[in-house]
């Protein structure tokens, strides 16, 4: 099991004779602040210190019926990574490659890496199937090489020798694996390659991408699976829309966003790739800080798994409208407060309170920013209760 944890987290699950609706064992007896006191509703909200806890606002039960629960160890959602790494031959003007590969080897091994799984792909490759030397217009017979020039009588992607064939880049160099265990052989592979590509198919390739991450996610239905989109220049070669894949693979089931790392300074075009993948602009890094640049964009990508609590699964159908989510100090357990359920991202605000990714179709519980950055901080630690009525805001 990964674990990756960077604070504890304790989920509990509710026995088959939990009674709907009563409430959730809570004692907020810290008062600084704005934070409500024992025995309020869940309306409250502000942080301040009072009884040596971090008031978080509005929760407490008072000391009202508890809810029989059996009680889980919490884990972060995991997070994998299917990185796209565009190896053609202009990432060897002003070392990128060199630069690039280095950040990603120091992102592999590093410990706050631990438990990620990543995947990797170089692009362009040869294809496995030669496109066809000669066509007609009239009876275009390119497929993925097209569309074929008239009078020359030739598919358009096969001038460059690189493959145009989204299967070529959908069959992983490794597949994903976690970290660190997998960093030996991701190093390898960094090592062994070199930037010889002739052209940037960037539309196949992100094809190729989907075609893996969306499958894996498939698999993986409870991790957070990402595509790492990584070039340095405008597509050439094949024809393809990388921004339409990025967009199917956002609306796949599971969801698979694409976070796109653009090296060079004239690249604005990959923020429609990162838009319609899910994660609003691309990362544009120059030549003069390559690798810690890079680094900084990595570490923004692993920061998308941070407070992202898996639910556990119950025996039979689970009611998710009777979920708690309760706030612990570390250094008084028996001093606790429940935070609010919010309806989304959007109505967190700055108070403190959680939501499910999907309202329909629930498959982790997010902290908003005002709990999960007192939660990162150490300051406190995480449960949740299945069984009571959820506490909404």
């Amino acid at each position: 099991m990964r674990m990756r944890m960077r604070w504890s987290a304790v989920f509990a699950l509710a026995g088959a004779t939990a009674v709907g609706g009563c409430s959730a064992a809570s004692n907020t007896s810290g008062s600084g602040g704005d934070g409500a006191s024992s025995g309020q509703g869940a309306s409250g909200a502000g942080t301040g210190q009072g009884g040596g806890f971090i008031g978080v606002g509005g929760s407490g039960s008072g000391g009202a019926e508890t809810c029989a629960a059996d009680t889980f160890e919490g884990v972060l959602v995991p997070l994998d990574i299917y990185v796209m790494l565009d190896k053609s031959s202009s990432m060897q003007d002003s070392s990128k490659w060199t630069n690039v590969t280095t950040a990603l080897d120091t992102f592999f091994s590093d410990a706050g890496s631990a438990g990620i799984g990543v995947g990797l792909k170089f692009f362009p490759v040869a294809p496995s199937v030669p496109p066809p030397t000669t066509c007609d217009p009239n009876n275009d017979m390119c497929g993925d090489y097209g569309p074929c020039i008239p009078i020359a009588n030739i598919c358009t992607g096969g001038f460059a020798g690189d493959s145009c064939t989204p299967a070529d880049y959908a069959s992983p160099v490794l597949p994903i694996a976690e970290l660190p265990g997998a960093s030996g052989a991701l190093a390898s592979a960094l090592m062994s390659e070199s930037p010889n590509g002739a052209s940037t198919p960037t539309g196949k390739a992100m094809a190729g991408a989907r075609l893996y991450a969306t499958q894996w996610a498939a698999d993986h239905p409870t991790h957070l699976t990402y595509i790492l989109f990584a070039t340095d220049g405008e597509p050439t070669g094949c024809s393809g829309d990388a921004a339409a894949e990025a967009a199917m693979a956002a609306a796949a089931t599971p969801s698979v966003k694409t976070f796109v790392i653009g090296v060079g300074t004239e690249l604005t075009f990959l923020n429609a790739v990162a838009q319609a993948g899910g994660t609003g602009q691309a990362y544009l890094v120059d030549t003069a800080n390559t690798t810690q640049q890079f680094l900084d964009a990595l570490a923004a990508l692993r920061g998308n798994s941070d407070c992202k609590y898996q639910i556990p699964e119950p025996t039979g159908s689970p009611d998710y409208g009777l979920v708690n989510v309760t706030l612990v100090d570390p250094n008084d357990p028996s001093n606790t407060t429940t935070i609010p359920k919010v309806s989304g991202p959007s109505t967190c605000g700055n108070n403190p309170g959680w939501y499910y990714d999907d309202e329909a179709n629930p498959s982790y519980i997010e902290l908003c920013p005002a709990s999960c950055e007192l939660v990162k901080s150490g300051q406190l630690d995480v449960k949740v209760e299945i069984g009571c009525e959820t506490i909404v805001r």
